[in-house]
């Protein structure tokens, strides 16, 4: 054990250079299209569970861990790791290397494991720890869920999409359909390739409507975005909303060797949601909201019948508490039911004082700890169609600087929907 810790502090100091954490669309890939659509990854090649073991506990530090053999095949493929149900605050090691520390236990986090690997056997631990910002979750309400459930390594082809932004939006006439896909694709060869990106559509009642193959060239260790913008036809009356939660299936690919390969699928809802005159809005119109708040405590069969009976109630919109798993989003998408995004920064104390270092929201210190639950709240699931609003933090998160800063941030890369801050009481940054 002592030789984790050490390696652990010598890092420390360089967490910035160091730290991995991806913050993107959550999401997985698969090789078969049939499997994409059925979430089932029984016959992904490059898809593995983890399920880390305790191996020991010093000093208050449970170390967790997995042997994980990586095949001769994986070197050309970027690694990754999704680490979700950690309960506690924790870092990841890999090879006796510091990747990161989290201090967020709540929301989902992905981490490129590629610079940390050899060929063969490697060593995957979490040392389980209290968090150093404890007091940011003392709101919060943890899943009810086994621990570590929902973790798994993945790889992508070092030529691979990245992540993705796709809306379904009325055209001008307001008649028509037409989607905006921004596919951002990642080229980790040392020189520039040519990327193959198709993608194919189809309607709620499952009619192929649009499908394309496009090649671009990326450079050398970068990122580029293909952009596509193309006509749905006349199909408005597909507009999603709670009330008819019609959803259209979107099939992202990449190509090499003449064949598709790491299908990515997801489900949008045509139209959009925004806000204006100080009312949220779904597709222009604003939307009488009934909410309660909710938490995916238990599995996807029992959160979906707990939210059919909520909508069954009248209850049309869901209140987290902190990011949940992406099958909760996938349910409320599917169901018809809207959600208010809130990152896990959740302070109980002090919220009302305002000196510098009174309310965590007010100490400067915590700034980097702040925008990082933003962004990782933000990206994940920024295409989901459910989400009508992103809350900054829980109702007693106090006020100050942090927020500001959080809310500044967040409008800055979300232009439509409202962004809230509960506890502004009456100060400029939130919408609502």
């Amino acid at each position: 054990m002592k030789r984790f810790i050490v390696v652990v502090s010598a890092f420390v100091a360089l967490f910035e250079l160091s730290a991995q954490q991806v913050y993107r669309t959550e999401f997985s890939v698969f090789d078969l299209r049939e499997a994409a659509l059925k979430n089932d990854h029984s016959q992904t090649e490059r898809h593995i569970v983890f399920n880390p073991k305790t191996i020991e506990v010093v000093d208050r530090v449970e170390v967790v861990g997995e042997v994980i053999e990586m095949p001769t095949a994986w070197s050309d493929y970027n690694v990754y790791i999704h680490i979700q149900n950690t309960i506690k605050a924790y870092d990841l090691v890999v090879n006796e290397q510091l990747v990161a520390s989290v201090e967020d236990s709540y929301t989902p986090a992905d981490f490129l494991l590629s610079p940390f690997l050899r060929q063969g056997k490697n060593e995957i631990l979490l040392l389980l720890r209290r968090s150093e910002c404890i007091t940011l979750q003392d709101g919060a309400k943890g899943n009810l869920v086994e621990q570590y459930k929902g973790s798994y390594l993945f790889a992508q082809h070092r030529k691979h999409i990245y992540d993705y932004d796709a809306r379904i939006v009325q055209t001008e006439n307001g008649k028509g359909l037409a989607l905006e896909l921004d596919i951002a694709v990642r080229n980790d060869f040392n020189f520039e390739e040519s990327v193959q990106v198709g993608y194919d559509i189809y309607s709620p009642d499952n009619k192929l409507i649009d499908y394309a193959v496009r090649e671009f060239p990326v450079a050398g260790r970068s990122i580029d975005t293909l952009r596509i913008r193309t006509s749905l036809g006349e199909e408005s009356r597909y507009l999603w909303s709670a009330a008819s939660p019609k959803l259209y299936r979107l099939t992202l690919y990449t190509k090499r060797d003449g064949k598709p390969r790491e299908y990515i699928s997801l489900h949008l809802g045509a139209g959009r949601s925004t806000f204006a005159d100080g009312k949220i809005l779904r597709n222009g119109n604003p939307i009488n909201i009934k909410s309660t708040t909710y938490n995916a405590r238990t599995t996807y069969a029992e959160a979906l019948a707990e939210i059919k009976a909520l909508k069954a109630k009248g209850f049309n919109t869901l209140r987290p508490d902190n990011p949940q798993p992406k099958w909760f989003y996938d349910i409320c998408d599917k169901v018809g039911i809207y959600v208010i995004e809130r990152a896990n920064i959740n302070p109980v104390e002090e919220s009302q004082n305002r000196k510098i270092g009174g309310t965590p929201s007010n100490n400067p210190e915590l700034l980097g700890e702040y925008l990082s639950r933003i962004k990782a709240m933000y990206y994940r699931t920024r295409n989901h169609s459910c989400i009508i609003a992103y809350a900054l933090g829980g109702d007693k998160a106090g006020n100050g600087y942090n927020m500001y800063k959080a809310y500044q941030w967040l409008k800055s890369v979300e232009k439509e929907r409202a962004v809230i801050c509960t506890s502004a009481e009456g100060e400029w940054n939130t919408d609502l």
